[in-house]
């Protein structure tokens, strides 16, 4: 949008695989409060090509010096300057029902989701050192938050912030997100105890997008 109005001739080209493309709705976003995240799309992409900014639909497979950048489907494009801005992959545990709710009663970010699961009760997956920051973070939205321990054992020094924010400790790795009608109902760990939950946080390692194009 910026350097259409400044007056540059800019393509941008879209893979169409958003992270957020398992978001129902968007929050915390000034004016556009609980809009679809393709709604959003729809009105920047509006709004880009008033200015003259081509989209251009298709993967990029190869970026020549120069620049040359080539298309799934053969096209080329060719320009002086190359922003790389392929984003992020949420690399997720390798556990039962993680994929499945990603997104919808699995989340990741509070202050995107937190209001509409205030007062439930909560999970936060142990999966990582800044697992046991995230679960206190989270404890702002309910007063019945549980952290599942799973690959991440809280140190004497994080237990004890945790018991002071009145956080439970399920200790054990979990074994699947139990999923009852379409929702998730609670998490079941190892030696076979569910514990009940509306939703379960999670905060995910982010790598840059797997297609190559940094290398």
């Amino acid at each position: 949008l910026v350097l259409g109005r400044a007056r540059r001739r800019v393509a941008v080209i879209d893979a169409g695989e958003p992270r957020n493309a398992p978001a129902a709705h968007m929050q915390g976003f000034l004016s556009r409060d609980g809009m679809p995240p393709s709604e959003l799309l729809a009105t920047g992409r509006a709004e880009v090509t008033g200015y003259g900014v081509d989209i251009v639909e298709g993967k990029v497979v190869d970026v020549e010096p120069g620049f040359t950048v080539r298309l799934a489907n053969g096209d080329a494009l060719s320009g002086r300057r190359l922003l790389v801005t392929t984003g992020v992959n949420d690399e997720l545990p390798d556990i039962p029902g993680v994929r499945e709710r990603w997104g919808q009663d699995l989340l990741h970010c509070p202050y995107c989701h937190g209001w509409e699961v205030r007062d439930q009760p909560l999970g936060v997956l142990g999966t990582n050192p800044g697992a046991v920051l995230h679960a206190q973070l989270v404890r702002q939205w309910s007063d019945d938050v549980v952290y599942f321990a799973h690959t991440h054992e809280p140190s004497p020094e994080e237990q004890a912030d945790l018991d002071a924010r009145g956080i439970r400790v399920a200790r054990g790795e979990v074994a699947r997100l139990v999923v009852e009608n379409g929702r998730l109902t609670g998490v079941e760990l190892a030696g076979g105890e569910i514990v009940p939950r509306a939703a379960v946080f999670i905060r995910p390692i982010n790598t840059p997008h797997p297609d190559g194009l940094l290398a």
